[in-house]
């Protein structure tokens, strides 16, 4: 198959040098990738500047900064060459910097205001980012699949079963995937990564405790 996968986290930009960003480190999608190239898949990754990289030298590498250029590059790849699944798995940033008001001054915030001076109070406002995982399918449909497979994930922490299901529902409905893995930042240690491909109907398709096992099951149901 040629899988399209993404991984990291977002940085988006208040100033020319301070940034918000999350926890991510792009662990889970790196291992995806190199298992799966390692099956026998054409893989291409698309992946923080900053994230843990694959090791895998026959994965096609794209680098992003912030969810807008993670939206373009994905945008690009599925719709200029045919994949058969993406595996959507970058943490992108919900809200991003809108404006920087010190004392009675606002300003656009973004990579091209200047650095802010520091030793005053700031308020930054932030807005809300488009949903990348809306456009899976119809990007991939641009590029000749509208068969190709899309899988989102979702990460909660600390949540009950209700907000669990609440969470992944809610992602079904907006992105229309395929399937969505989901796991809780509360139960990932060092030994073990935990999680559940779901469908759209709550079914979990499968379960396991580490990225080796995700990218296997992974393989089986999207072929």
């Amino acid at each position: 198959m040629r899988i399209l996968i993404t991984g990291g986290g977002c940085r988006e930009y208040i100033d020319s040098v301070r940034v918000v960003t999350n926890s991510s480190t792009g662990r889970t999608s790196a291992s995806l990738a190199d298992e799966l190239a390692r099956k026998g898949n054409e893989v291409t990754l698309i992946t923080a500047e900053n994230a843990i990289k694959p090791q895998d030298s026959s994965i096609k590498m794209i680098f992003f900064q912030t969810g807008e250029d993670l939206a373009k590059a994905i945008k690009a790849e599925l719709t200029s060459s045919c994949y058969d699944a993406v595996i959507h798995a970058a943490a992108v940033s919900d809200f991003v910097p809108d404006t920087i008001t010190i004392g009675y001054q606002t300003v656009k915030a973004g990579k091209n205001a200047p650095k802010l001076h520091s030793g005053s109070e700031m308020t930054v406002t932030f807005k809300a980012s488009p949903k990348i995982a809306d456009n899976l399918h119809e990007w991939a449909k641009l590029g000749g699949n509208a068969n190709a497979k899309v899988v989102c994930f979702k990460l909660t922490n600390n949540a009950d079963e209700s907000e669990k299901t609440r969470a992944v529902t809610k992602l079904f409905g907006h992105s229309g995937a395929d399937f969505v893995v989901y796991n809780d930042l509360s139960e990932i240690t060092k030994e073990e990564h935990p999680f559940k491909i779901l469908k759209a109907d709550g079914e979990c398709l499968a379960s396991g405790k580490s990225n080796a096992e995700m990218a296997t099951l992974l393989e089986a149901i999207l072929k």
